[in-house]
């Protein structure tokens, strides 16, 4: 480096020290705009300075100005580090740390908590705590016999009542419902009384209010709470009466959930107790008690779903005869699911509380396992009520059937919907979180588009179970009962309604729109612009019409057949290639079942001209050959006949349109005359009707000495002439030889 560079170097550096201590000012200093730098330090005065220093000292104030320079470069960064915090590894770290420590503390002041209890116990039998002990034992027992004795004379008041429910076995689920309701609220109502005089006997009777509070909460936690949560239980689980079980539980599941569960919250009640017992005593219950007893509950309650884990299956199940695959599947997983979620859920407490995070205390833990590990309780309540406000089936068949379960599902459906949404909304309050507000427009912009991205997403799928409902609901309405066919009929009858057969198609565009639709609104909800996916779609739709022209004249072709109505489902049609009953239509093509069995797929542009054989009524032709000697007067009065006998028929009078009579002579043949009757009926019924019309005239034919005709060979032989047996037959067998030969000359012409 040059001298002259040095000195341009040295005056920049010591211009901006200037500039740094003396125009700006101090943190917190007044700024004062006019500042200028005093007379002496002018730039001129300042080149001056370095002028006169030789090389040596210039490099060494450059030295330093380097050196003060990177020091300030260090302080910003450690500036900038103590603002930014610790990293995520290290708050992670961290927070494990305080976990671990915590644990290993309370198993350390697990001998503290041991004494802690006994001396709070011992004090409280010293009436340090609550009085003299054999006063706080007498007011608990004064308070216990005047709450039973009140209990006991209501259950006496009740009794017809409830001998009745014992005695009566109900006959269905509404019946099960009320007896069991009636009975829980007949022991809360005996809970309820037993609770109000035990509270006012302790008002009267219990002087000190020291032993009165402890008599009372000891009443309450050690006797009253485990016989609350037993006769909720009782409700639910019917433990001794298996006809009165609201749940799909056997015996052994029942008893087992009822008793673990009610011995379970008698031991929290003394638990409870003894934590005021040594807040009484000034003992610090803390942190350890609550671990320990936290952990205690936590364990007994996977242990209880470990053990019940097949009858939970079965409750979940409940008394579905064909349950789907996705229920199987979630009954199997969820005790599984159940036993992991309330370990984790434990050590969530435990983890916030090391972190000195309280928000999420015993007693909410508590009721978020309760909420989870109930919900498929829930679940199968939901499916009960939808069993009986579900409409009834309308119509029959298998599409009515069909139809009718599908709305049952949709019902189900849309209620797992709302209670998953309640127990979300009820869960997120436990925690401390207000979902509802977090779509507020105080809220911040990234929950506010979270929340209305998964209302738009219920939205959508509202209206995906809204659309198979109405569906349903008119397939159900408008198809007609499946109808038996003939073995022999050959072609299908009475095709559906035309709206029965639109409404499949109708519900294919609507979930296409719906899914679309959510699709793209929820994604511009989350920021997207949907755009160019707009304009992206609109060329792919121009690519395919161009390159499948074929496939545009087939759903064009399909939307002019069904806007014509040409055919319906179930119709027999011949589309000038193919014959059948229409089985399926889709977007571009017909699904045909042919009169053998065989399928065939018929695109709607490959069809020049279609027949319909079974729209509204059918008339069906029939032909009898009888000798050139037959009465055809006669003949057509027995057809008449035979037709009113079929039209008074049960089987036959509201299938028949118009009845079977004699048309008179069709044709003459070498055989015989051809004489012809018809009948009209309704579309597949005319092969019944046929069958019944063949019996019919072969029976009266035979009773009025009419015979059919058929092809003979006549040998006409001069009179007196005889013949032996051996004669009789070469001359037959030369007849059949004739009569054959005369057979085979118009096939081979």
């Amino acid at each position: 480096m040059t001298g002259a560079c040095q000195k341009i170097l040295l005056t920049c550096a010591i211009s901006l020290f200037l500039v740094a201590t003396v125009i700006l000012p101090a943190p917190g200093a007044a700024q004062d705009t006019g500042s200028e730098l005093p007379p002496p330090l002018q730039p001129d005065a300042m080149e001056k300075l370095v002028s006169d220093l030789d090389p040596e000292q210039v490099e060494a104030l450059t030295d330093l100005m380097e050196l003060l320079q990177q020091s300030a470069a260090a302080g910003e960064q450690a500036a900038t580090a103590a603002a930014d915090g610790p990293g995520f590894v290290e708050q992670l770290q961290m927070a494990l740390g305080n976990f671990t420590g915590m644990v290993a503390g309370h198993f350390q002041a697990l001998p503290d908590l041991f004494s802690s209890i006994i001396s709070s116990i011992g004090a409280l039998f010293a009436g340090a705590i609550a009085g003299p002990v054999h006063i706080l034992i007498g007011a608990i027992a004064i308070i216990l016999a005047a709450g039973f004795a009140a209990e006991f004379l209501i259950n006496r008041f009740t009794a017809a009542r409830r001998d009745t429910i014992q005695n009566k076995t109900p006959e269905n689920l509404f019946e099960t419902v009320k007896l069991v309701s009636t009975r829980a609220g007949l022991d809360l109502g005996g809970l309820v009384v037993f609770a109000v005089i035990a509270l006012i006997v302790a008002r009267i009777a219990v002087f000190d209010p020291g032993t009165r509070s402890y008599a009372l909460q000891a009443v309450f936690w050690i006797v009253f709470l485990p016989r609350l949560i037993a006769a909720l239980l009782r409700f639910a689980l019917a433990p001794n009466r298996r006809e009165l079980r609201l749940v799909t539980a056997d015996d052994a599941t029942a008893k087992s959930l009822y008793h673990n569960f009610t011995i379970l919250f008698a031991i929290v009640g003394i638990a409870f107790f003894i934590r005021n017992v040594m807040e009484g005593a000034g003992t610090d219950a803390g942190g350890t008690f609550r671990f320990f007893v936290g952990f205690g509950v936590n364990a007994w309650i996977i242990a209880v779903i470990w053990k019940a884990r097949h009858g939970l299956t079965s409750i979940i199940l409940g008394d579905e005869e064909d349950p789907t695959s996705g229920l199987e599947r979630m009954a199997r997983f969820w005790p599984y699911f159940s036993m992991v979620f309330i370990a984790f859920n434990w050590l969530l407490v435990q983890f916030t509380a090391s972190m000195g995070v309280e928000a999420l205390t015993a007693g909410r833990s508590l009721a978020v396992i309760v909420l989870v590990v109930f919900a498929p309780f829930l679940d199968t309540m939901v499916r009960g009520i939808v069993s009986h406000i579900v409409p009834p089936m309308q119509g029959e068949g298998p599409v009515a059937e069909a139809a009718h379960l599908q709305t049952r599902h949709s019902y189900v459906r849309i209620a797992r919907v709302a209670l998953l949404a309640f127990l979300v909304l009820v869960v997120g309050r436990i925690y401390g979180l207000n979902l509802l507000a977090l779509g507020g427009d105080d809220g911040s912009a990234v929950a506010r588009n979270s929340v209305i991205f998964l209302l738009i997403l219920a939205a959508g799928y509202l209206a995906w179970e809204i659309t198979n409902l109405w569906v349903a609901h008119q397939l159900a309405k408008d198809s007609p009962p499946a109808e038996t066919q003939d073995d022999d009929a050959e072609m299908g009858g009475a095709g559906k309604s035309r709206i029965a057969t639109i409404l499949p198609l109708m519900r294919i565009v609507l979930q296409v729109t719906i899914i679309t639709l959510t699709g793209l609104l929820a994604l511009s909800q989350l920021g997207i612009n949907i755009t160019p996916l707009l304009a992206g779609a609109g060329v792919i739709g121009l690519a395919v019409g161009f390159g499948a022209q074929t496939l545009v004249q087939d759903v064009v072709s399909g939307v002019f057949f069904l806007m014509d109505d040409a055919f319906r489902l179930g119709e027999f049609i011949d589309t000038g290639g193919a014959q059948g009953t229409i089985e399926k239509i889709s977007l571009r093509s017909l699904q045909l079942r042919g009169t053998k069995g065989a399928v065939h797929i018929v695109p709607y542009g490959q069809i020049p001209k279609l027949t319909n054989l079974s729209r509204d009524w059918v008339i069906m032709k029939l032909k009898f050959t009888v000798p050139f000697d037959t009465d055809v007067e006669k003949v057509r009065k027995l057809f008449k006949k035979i037709g009113q006998e079929i039209m008074e028929m049960e089987e036959f009078k509201d299938d028949l349109l118009a009845p079977f009579k004699g048309q008179g002579v069709a044709d003459v043949d070498d055989v015989g005359i051809v004489v012809r009757g018809k009948f009209t009926t309704k579309p597949g019924k005319q092969f019944g009707v046929r069958k019944e019309i063949y019996k019919r005239v072969q029976k009266t034919f035979e009773e009025n000495g009419i015979q059919f005709a058929r092809k003979e060979v006549r040998v006409q032989l001069p009179e007196g002439t005889n013949l032996d047996d051996k004669q009789k037959e070469t001359l037959a067998s030369a007849a059949a030889a004739a009569s054959a030969a005369e057979e085979k000359k118009p096939a081979a012409e």
